[in-house]
């Protein structure tokens, strides 16, 4: 287990050496993160972005100028989402978490295809804390205060940094109700003390949507689901090109349902399938919510776009086919096997995510330093760091 968590740890930083090598601010690393923290310092953990809090980014940029020069934030905040990530994967080690596979569950995190852009930054480091979550439904209960402080400590930062703990939030009810212990129910409230922070600001601020309101369109969200969840994942992103929308809608609804079908049949794993194929179900409706694919026009329907909202969902749902490799059934089991082989095969092409622009970052961040205004290039191409200044000191 421990040489799984190893080899993701590497594949991941081989996937995207740049990051740590010539390491530069990614999107809303500087915009928002950077920003606020330098404007309001502590105060920006309270400052909803989105419509919720942000505390795992927030942290990472409000520690950076404590222990280092404007020159090496980028540094700081890429190291502090490989050590978030590593301590992930190195989650998925603990004997509490009793799942089988767990090897093959932990490479899933890095070897499944995706865009990268999900990791080595603060911006969407969120999306992977929320699998922090999803490891905490389903762990096994503490032995030690230790063990407790560390549960109650994970939901906290995951809870306070994205909407997942309204997302999850039945999730824990129904375990505090099935359980019946007093760590299920200490589990429950701290994740109904999150859900309760963050819908307070969604509702505070409200939910916005980039364009106008439209129809709901049924065949757009099926064919986008299908792509990314289904054919993406195991025919490879040659076959979302060529595939029309319809193929994709009805392979990615077929595939689903005898995924879901198969995984809640009678047997003694049939309660890991389900639980993870709750959080899936939740996850799925919670992020379609949110961006409504629906509504799409074929321009932004790539993989690159919106990829963040459909990673944690992806892996979720190879969890469940990886809970095969070890079934009873040995056709269906050597048939999962082959799925996730070749869909990793078909992505080798593309794994090394090529190294972006350098920009040069220190060369650029001497306003900062100084505290006056700036317009700064940062990745991804074409985005501009508007650095506003910093008020004088009284």
């Amino acid at each position: 287990m421990w040489a799984a968590v190893a080899a993701a740890v590497g594949i991941l930083v081989l996937r995207k050496p740049w990051a740590l090598l010539t390491p530069q601010l990614w999107a809303e690393d500087g915009s928002v993160h950077l920003n606020d923290v330098d404007a309001w310092g502590a105060r920006a953990f309270l400052i909803p972005y989105r419509g919720y809090l942000h505390l795992l980014p927030r942290l990472i940029a409000w520690f950076a100028p404590h222990v280092a020069d404007v020159a090496h934030w980028p540094g700081i905040y890429n190291s502090a989402a490989l050590v978030v990530t590593a301590c992930l994967f190195a989650r998925m080690a603990s004997p509490r978490l009793n799942l089988p596979g767990k090897p093959w569950m932990t490479l899933a995190f890095v070897l499944i295809p995706h865009s990268g852009e999900v990791f080595l930054n603060i911006t969407n480091l969120h999306w992977l804390a929320d699998i922090f979550l999803v490891q905490q439904f389903l762990i096994n209960r503490p032995a030690t205060t230790l063990q407790r402080v560390g549960d109650h400590l994970a939901l906290i930062l995951a809870g306070l940094s994205d909407p997942c703990a309204l997302v999850f939030l039945p999730l824990f009810v129904w375990r505090a109700w099935h359980d019946r212990d007093r760590d299920s129910v200490g589990m429950l409230v701290v994740v109904a003390l999150c859900a309760g922070i963050q819908g307070y600001f969604l509702r505070s601020t409200g939910l916005h949507y980039d364009g106008p309101m439209q129809p709901f369109h049924l065949l757009r969200l099926l064919s986008v689901m299908g792509s990314r969840l289904v054919v993406w994942p195991f025919l490879g992103r040659h076959a979302t090109s060529s595939l029309p929308a319809f193929s994709q809608a009805l392979i990615g609804t077929a595939v689903v349902l005898v995924i879901v079908v198969w995984a809640l049949r009678r047997d003694p794993r049939r309660p890991v399938r389900a639980r993870i194929l709750a959080a899936w179900a939740l996850l799925a409706i919670g992020c379609l919510f949110r961006i409504r694919p629906d509504t799409w026009t074929v321009g932004l329907d790539n993989l690159s776009f919106a990829e963040p909202y459909f990673y944690a969902t992806r892996l979720l749902l190879v969890w469940v086919v990886i809970l095969e490799f070890s079934g009873p059934m040995r056709r269906v089991a050597w048939l999962a096997r082959a799925c996730c082989l070749i869909g990793v095969c078909l992505e080798l092409p593309y794994y090394q995510q090529p190294a972006p622009t350098n920009y040069h970052w220190a060369s650029h961040c001497d306003p900062i330093r100084r505290g006056v205004p700036a317009k700064i290039p940062i990745l991804p191409d074409g985005w501009i760091l508007q650095y506003p200044g910093r008020p004088p000191q009284k």
